[in-house]
Protein backbone atom coordinates (compact mmCIF):
# COMPACT_ATOMS: atom_id res chain seq x y z
CA UNK A 1 0.00 0.00 0.00
CA UNK A 2 1.32 3.37 -0.98
CA UNK A 3 2.29 5.66 2.25
CA UNK A 4 0.24 9.29 2.21
CA UNK A 5 1.71 11.71 4.44
CA UNK A 6 -0.49 15.55 5.29
CA UNK A 7 2.13 17.53 7.51
CA UNK A 8 -0.38 20.11 9.45
CA UNK A 9 0.99 23.21 11.26
CA UNK A 10 -1.63 24.50 13.22
CA UNK A 11 -2.64 28.08 14.56
CA UNK A 12 -1.63 29.42 11.04
CA UNK A 13 -2.52 33.62 11.86
CA UNK A 14 -1.66 33.20 15.63
CA UNK A 15 1.16 35.26 15.31
CA UNK A 16 3.32 36.46 12.61
CA UNK A 17 6.45 34.42 13.55
CA UNK A 18 4.14 31.32 13.51
CA UNK A 19 2.62 32.14 9.90
CA UNK A 20 5.96 32.96 8.38
CA UNK A 21 7.54 29.63 9.96
CA UNK A 22 4.81 27.42 8.72
CA UNK A 23 5.31 29.13 4.91
CA UNK A 24 8.99 28.29 5.41
CA UNK A 25 8.35 24.88 6.37
CA UNK A 26 6.50 24.75 3.41
CA UNK A 27 9.07 26.20 0.93
CA UNK A 28 11.49 23.46 1.95
CA UNK A 29 9.08 20.61 0.23
CA UNK A 30 7.78 18.71 3.35
CA UNK A 31 4.73 20.69 5.05
CA UNK A 32 1.82 20.55 3.09
CA UNK A 33 -0.61 21.72 5.16
CA UNK A 34 -1.96 24.29 8.11
CA UNK A 35 -5.30 25.63 9.11
CA UNK A 36 -6.08 28.94 10.04
CA UNK A 37 -7.43 31.07 13.65
CA UNK A 38 -9.57 32.99 12.21
CA UNK A 39 -10.07 35.43 15.61
CA UNK A 40 -6.23 35.81 16.04
CA UNK A 41 -5.03 38.93 14.68
CA UNK A 42 -2.68 37.72 11.47
CA UNK A 43 -5.50 35.66 10.30
CA UNK A 44 -6.24 38.36 7.16
CA UNK A 45 -2.13 38.36 7.10
CA UNK A 46 -1.79 34.85 6.74
CA UNK A 47 -4.43 34.10 4.30
CA UNK A 48 -3.38 36.78 1.89
CA UNK A 49 0.67 35.51 1.98
CA UNK A 50 -1.10 31.51 1.62
CA UNK A 51 -2.22 32.89 -1.47
CA UNK A 52 0.98 32.62 -3.29
CA UNK A 53 1.65 29.02 -2.51
CA UNK A 54 -1.54 27.30 -4.63
CA UNK A 55 0.10 23.71 -3.14
CA UNK A 56 -0.13 24.44 0.56
CA UNK A 57 -3.42 23.54 1.56
CA UNK A 58 -5.39 26.10 3.89
CA UNK A 59 -8.28 24.53 5.95
CA UNK A 60 -9.36 26.08 9.52
CA UNK A 61 -8.43 25.59 12.73
CA UNK A 62 -12.00 26.33 14.27
CA UNK A 63 -11.60 28.31 18.24
CA UNK A 64 -13.15 28.14 20.79
CA UNK A 65 -10.67 27.96 23.86
CA UNK A 66 -8.62 31.59 22.69
CA UNK A 67 -9.23 34.87 22.60
CA UNK A 68 -12.20 36.81 21.77
CA UNK A 69 -15.47 35.04 19.20
CA UNK A 70 -16.46 36.82 15.82
CA UNK A 71 -19.93 36.93 17.19
CA UNK A 72 -20.97 39.30 19.88
CA UNK A 73 -23.42 38.30 22.80
CA UNK A 74 -22.45 34.41 23.07
CA UNK A 75 -23.16 33.54 26.71
CA UNK A 76 -22.06 29.67 27.36
CA UNK A 77 -18.80 30.34 24.65
CA UNK A 78 -17.68 33.63 26.89
CA UNK A 79 -16.19 34.40 30.47
CA UNK A 80 -17.31 37.67 32.00
CA UNK A 81 -14.77 39.45 30.02
CA UNK A 82 -16.23 38.44 26.60
CA UNK A 83 -13.18 35.73 25.95
CA UNK A 84 -13.46 32.72 24.94
CA UNK A 85 -13.57 30.23 28.00
CA UNK A 86 -10.03 28.55 28.79
CA UNK A 87 -9.31 24.96 28.12
CA UNK A 88 -9.38 24.16 31.94
CA UNK A 89 -13.30 25.16 31.66
CA UNK A 90 -13.42 21.74 29.54
CA UNK A 91 -12.21 19.11 32.05
CA UNK A 92 -11.53 16.02 29.67
CA UNK A 93 -13.65 17.44 26.96
CA UNK A 94 -16.66 18.11 29.15
CA UNK A 95 -18.49 21.01 27.63
CA UNK A 96 -22.01 22.15 28.33
CA UNK A 97 -22.25 24.91 25.47
CA UNK A 98 -25.37 25.76 23.85
CA UNK A 99 -24.99 24.26 20.69
CA UNK A 100 -26.48 26.85 18.11
CA UNK A 101 -24.40 29.31 19.40
CA UNK A 102 -21.35 27.04 18.61
CA UNK A 103 -22.63 26.41 15.48
CA UNK A 104 -23.18 30.01 14.68
CA UNK A 105 -19.73 31.12 16.06
CA UNK A 106 -17.89 28.60 14.23
CA UNK A 107 -19.75 29.24 10.69
CA UNK A 108 -19.08 32.62 11.01
CA UNK A 109 -15.40 31.98 11.31
CA UNK A 110 -15.73 29.47 8.14
CA UNK A 111 -17.43 32.83 6.58
CA UNK A 112 -14.56 35.02 7.19
CA UNK A 113 -11.90 32.65 5.86
CA UNK A 114 -14.03 32.32 2.75
CA UNK A 115 -14.44 36.15 2.63
CA UNK A 116 -10.74 36.53 3.11
CA UNK A 117 -9.45 33.57 0.65
CA UNK A 118 -11.99 33.56 -1.68
CA UNK A 119 -12.25 30.20 -1.27
CA UNK A 120 -13.34 27.61 1.25
CA UNK A 121 -10.76 26.18 3.56
CA UNK A 122 -9.28 22.11 2.33
CA UNK A 123 -10.59 20.77 5.56
CA UNK A 124 -11.65 21.60 9.33
CA UNK A 125 -10.04 21.03 12.72
CA UNK A 126 -9.70 22.95 15.71
CA UNK A 127 -7.58 24.38 18.53
CA UNK A 128 -6.76 22.12 21.18
CA UNK A 129 -9.34 19.67 19.29
CA UNK A 130 -12.78 21.06 19.90
CA UNK A 131 -14.31 20.39 17.42
CA UNK A 132 -13.65 16.83 19.22
CA UNK A 133 -15.62 17.13 22.29
CA UNK A 134 -18.35 14.18 22.28
CA UNK A 135 -20.89 16.79 23.26
CA UNK A 136 -19.34 19.01 20.44
CA UNK A 137 -19.88 16.23 17.67
CA UNK A 138 -22.89 17.08 16.08
CA UNK A 139 -21.93 20.85 15.40
CA UNK A 140 -18.65 19.66 13.59
CA UNK A 141 -20.67 16.87 11.72
CA UNK A 142 -22.79 19.40 10.24
CA UNK A 143 -20.51 21.85 9.61
CA UNK A 144 -18.42 19.81 7.56
CA UNK A 145 -21.22 18.04 5.52
CA UNK A 146 -22.63 21.98 5.06
CA UNK A 147 -19.32 22.60 3.91
CA UNK A 148 -18.50 19.17 2.43
CA UNK A 149 -15.03 19.30 3.49
CA UNK A 150 -13.17 16.58 5.18
CA UNK A 151 -12.14 17.20 9.19
CA UNK A 152 -9.77 15.86 11.36
CA UNK A 153 -10.49 12.82 13.29
CA UNK A 154 -9.25 10.51 15.92
CA UNK A 155 -11.58 8.01 15.28
CA UNK A 156 -13.96 7.89 12.69
CA UNK A 157 -16.93 10.44 13.10
CA UNK A 158 -17.80 11.29 9.53
CA UNK A 159 -17.43 8.48 6.29
CA UNK A 160 -18.01 11.14 3.65
CA UNK A 161 -14.34 11.66 2.93
CA UNK A 162 -11.64 8.37 3.11
CA UNK A 163 -10.51 8.24 6.79
CA UNK A 164 -7.42 9.73 7.98
CA UNK A 165 -6.16 9.19 11.24
CA UNK A 166 -4.24 12.05 13.28
CA UNK A 167 -0.64 11.45 15.38
CA UNK A 168 -0.37 14.65 17.45
CA UNK A 169 2.88 12.91 19.02
CA UNK A 170 5.74 14.93 17.40
CA UNK A 171 4.85 17.40 20.11
CA UNK A 172 7.06 18.57 23.33
CA UNK A 173 9.56 15.98 23.95
CA UNK A 174 8.95 13.97 21.15
CA UNK A 175 10.77 16.59 18.88
CA UNK A 176 12.97 14.66 17.40
CA UNK A 177 13.69 13.02 14.19
CA UNK A 178 13.70 9.82 15.61
CA UNK A 179 10.02 10.06 16.70
CA UNK A 180 9.04 11.23 13.27
CA UNK A 181 10.30 7.87 11.80
CA UNK A 182 8.53 5.95 14.59
CA UNK A 183 5.47 7.36 13.36
CA UNK A 184 5.84 7.15 9.42
CA UNK A 185 7.15 3.45 10.36
CA UNK A 186 4.42 2.23 11.56
CA UNK A 187 1.62 3.23 9.27
CA UNK A 188 0.41 2.04 5.85
CA UNK A 189 -2.37 4.29 4.13
CA UNK A 190 -2.51 8.10 4.82
CA UNK A 191 -1.70 9.71 7.91
CA UNK A 192 -1.59 13.31 9.52
CA UNK A 193 1.09 14.26 11.77
CA UNK A 194 0.30 17.68 13.34
CA UNK A 195 2.67 20.22 14.21
CA UNK A 196 3.71 23.41 15.22
CA UNK A 197 6.17 25.02 13.29
CA UNK A 198 7.34 28.84 14.17
CA UNK A 199 9.90 32.08 14.26
CA UNK A 200 9.41 32.71 17.73
CA UNK A 201 8.35 36.18 18.26
CA UNK A 202 7.17 38.65 21.05
CA UNK A 203 3.47 37.78 20.97
CA UNK A 204 4.25 34.67 20.90
CA UNK A 205 5.75 34.69 24.31
CA UNK A 206 3.09 36.67 25.65
CA UNK A 207 0.32 34.62 25.25
CA UNK A 208 1.97 30.66 25.11
CA UNK A 209 4.31 28.79 26.95
CA UNK A 210 4.93 26.14 24.09
CA UNK A 211 7.06 29.03 22.25
CA UNK A 212 10.48 28.06 21.61
CA UNK A 213 9.77 24.07 21.30
CA UNK A 214 8.21 25.65 17.65
CA UNK A 215 11.49 26.90 16.80
CA UNK A 216 12.79 23.01 17.16
CA UNK A 217 9.80 21.90 14.98
CA UNK A 218 10.94 23.97 12.28
CA UNK A 219 14.41 23.34 12.53
CA UNK A 220 13.16 19.67 12.36
CA UNK A 221 11.00 20.05 9.24
CA UNK A 222 13.00 21.50 7.48
CA UNK A 223 16.46 19.79 7.66
CA UNK A 224 18.02 17.24 5.21
CA UNK A 225 17.34 14.40 7.60
CA UNK A 226 13.46 15.00 7.33
CA UNK A 227 13.46 14.71 3.42
CA UNK A 228 15.67 11.52 2.97
CA UNK A 229 13.27 9.91 5.34
CA UNK A 230 10.40 10.99 3.12
CA UNK A 231 12.44 9.94 0.41
CA UNK A 232 13.62 6.27 1.55
CA UNK A 233 10.05 5.76 2.80
CA UNK A 234 8.40 6.29 -0.43
CA UNK A 235 6.06 8.62 0.95
CA UNK A 236 3.71 10.58 -1.03
CA UNK A 237 3.06 13.92 0.33
CA UNK A 238 -0.48 15.89 -0.06
CA UNK A 239 -3.17 17.58 1.45
CA UNK A 240 -6.93 17.71 2.47
CA UNK A 241 -8.03 18.65 -0.63
CA UNK A 242 -6.44 15.59 -2.45
CA UNK A 243 -8.52 12.72 0.04
CA UNK A 244 -10.86 11.19 -1.94
CA UNK A 245 -14.90 11.67 -1.38
CA UNK A 246 -16.11 8.55 -0.33
CA UNK A 247 -18.44 6.77 -3.43
CA UNK A 248 -21.39 6.28 -1.62
CA UNK A 249 -21.31 9.94 -0.76
CA UNK A 250 -20.30 11.43 -4.04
Amino acid sequence: MIKRMILNADDFGLTQGITDGTIKCHQAGILTSTTCMMNQPFAEYSLNLAKNYPNLGVGIHLVLTAGRPLVSGDKTLTDSDGNFKKLACYPEGASNVDLAELYTEWQTQIEKFIAIAGKKPTHLDSHHFAHLFSHHHEVAIRLANAYDLPMRQNTQIISNYEFVPCDSTFYGDNLTNKSLEKIISNHEGTIEIMCHPAYVDHELLNISSYAHQRAKELEIICSDQLKQLIKAHQIELINYAQLKKHPANG
